[in-house]
C-alpha cells in the first residue's frame, strides 16, 4: 500500500508539472545561459555498462562481508525524448567473462523534465550474479575455483523512483545536462532539494542461501540470508553545476547526499520470516557527464553512482551500490509542425 500510494504521487506530481510546463511560454524561450529544443524529438543511442553490487555484511564484525555481482558487459539501450517525456529500454543476455557465469538484464526508464521540477523513474532486473571476493573470504582458494561461486539461482529487481526540485531554472537547465534537451550557454549551478523511493528484492535458491558455508559459523543462523526486500524513503539535498565551454562543449558534475528511512523483510535459512522498519541509513546520489551539444547532434560519456547503506540494527545488514557507466550519441528532428516532418502534426493535434 505504501509503494502505491508513493507512486500516484509521482504520477500526479509530474502530470502538474507537465502542465505547468505547457503554460509557461518562458520554458520555449531561449536565454543567454540556456538554448532550448524541447520541441525536436530527440533519439538517443547508448552503450551502458550498468552493475549492481550487493554487500552482505555480519553485523558482528564489520571486516566480513560477501559481495555479489552481476557479470554484466555494456549493454545496448535506445531512448527517445520529446518535451517533457523521456523514455529508454535495454535488454541483453551477456557474459563478460565466461568464468563468472551468465548475467540476464532488463532495463526500463521513464523522466519527466520540467524546468523547475523533475522527476525519474527506472525498473532494473538482474537474473545470475557471481562471488566477486572469494579469496577474501576463503584465502585457501578453494571457494574460488568452486562452482558456488556463480549464482544463477540469484534475482534482483529494483524500482527506483525520485522527484527534484531546482532553485535556479532560469539558469540553469538539469535537461541540458542529462537528456540535452537544451544546451548549458553560460556555465551554471543550483542547489537541489529532492526525495527519492527505492524497493529492492533479492531472491535466491533457499537450499544454498547467500553466505558461503566455509564461513556460515561466523554469522547467527537467523542471519544466514536468503532473500530479502529492502525499501527505502530518502530526503536528497545538494548542488549540481555545469561548465560550458566553447559554445558545445560541457561537463556537469551532480552531488545529492541524502538521509533515508529504511524497512523491509528477510528471510534466513531456518525459514522465518522477519521484519523491521525505520531504520536510519545514509544514501548518495552522484553524477559526472562531460559532451558535445550542436544544434543537430550531440555526445558524450556519464557516470552515475547511487549508494544505500545497511544498518547493524536489521540483524541482516546489506550495501547495495548501483553504478552506471554510458557511452551516448544522438541526434535532434525538426521540430514538428514543419513541412518536411508534418506526420508529427498528429500528435500535437494540429
Amino acid at each position: 500500500m505504501r509503494l502505491i500510494v508513493i507512486l500516484l504521487f509521482y504520477c500526479v506530481f509530474g502530470l502538474i508539472q507537465t502542465g505547468h510546463g505547457a503554460e509557461m511560454t518562458m520554458d520555449e524561450v531561449d536565454t543567454l545561459y540556456i538554448r532550448s529544443f524541447r520541441r525536436h524529438p530527440h533519439l538517443t543511442f547508448e552503450f551502458a555498462r550498468k552493475r549492481q553490487s550487493i554487500d552482505i555484511r555480519n553485523p558482528l564484525n564489520e571486516q566480513t562481508h560477501i559481495r555479489y555481482m552481476p557479470n554484466s558487459l555494456f549493454n545496448f539501450i535506445g531512448s527517445f525524448d520529446y518535451r517533457w517525456l523521456s523514455l529508454s529500454l535495454g535488454l541483453m543476455k551477456v557474459k563478460a567473462d565466461p568464468q563468472n557465469g551468465l548475467t540476464k538484464q532488463f532495463s526500463f526508464r521513464a523522466s519527466f523534465n520540467g524546468k523547475r521540477i523533475w522527476n525519474t523513474n527506472f525498473l532494473q532486473y538482474y537474473q545470475g550474479f557471481y562471488l566477486q571476493n572469494p579469496d577474501q573470504i576463503d584465502p585457501s582458494g578453494a571457494l574460488g575455483k568452486s562452482p558456488v561461486r556463480l549464482r544463477p539461482d540469484m534475482n534482483s529487481i529494483t524500482l527506483f523512483s525520485n522527484i527534484a526540485y531546482c532553485f535556479n531554472p532560469d539558469r540553469f537547465s538539469y535537461r541540458a545536462a542529462l537528456w540535452q534537451l537544451d544546451r548549458q550557454e553560460k556555465s551554471a549551478g543550483s542547489f537541489v532539494l529532492g526525495a527519492s523511493y527505492r524497493l529492492n528484492i533479492l531472491i535466491s535458491d533457499s537450499s544454498i542461501g547467500l553466505v558461503p558455508a566455509n564461513i556460515k559459523s561466523e554469522f547467527s543462523k537467523d542471519q544466514l540470508l536468503v532473500s530479502q526486500r529492502l525499501s527505502n524513503l530518502t530526503l536528497h539535498g545538494g548542488y549540481i553545476y555545469t561548465f560550458a565551454l566553447k559554445k558545445y562543449w560541457f561537463f556537469t558534475v551532480y552531488l545529492l547526499p541524502g538521509i533515508s528511512n529504511q524497512g523491509g523483510a528477510y528471510l534466513p535459512e531456518d525459514g522465518l520470516l522477519r521484519k523491521f522498519s525505520n531504520r536510519w541509513v545514509l544514501a548518495n546520489e552522484f553524477r559526472f557527464i562531460a559532451g558535445y551539444n550542436t544544434d543537430t547532434w550531440f555526445t558524450g560519456i556519464s557516470t552515475h553512482n547511487l549508494t544505500f547503506s545497511g544498518n547493524r540494527q536489521s540483524d541482516v545488514w546489506v550495501d547495495n551500490n548501483y553504478t552506471w557507466f554510458r557511452l551516448f550519441a544522438g541526434f535532434r528532428f525538426k521540430a514538428p509542425g514543419k513541412k518536411k516532418h508534418s506526420f508529427w502534426k498528429i500528435f500535437e493535434g494540429k
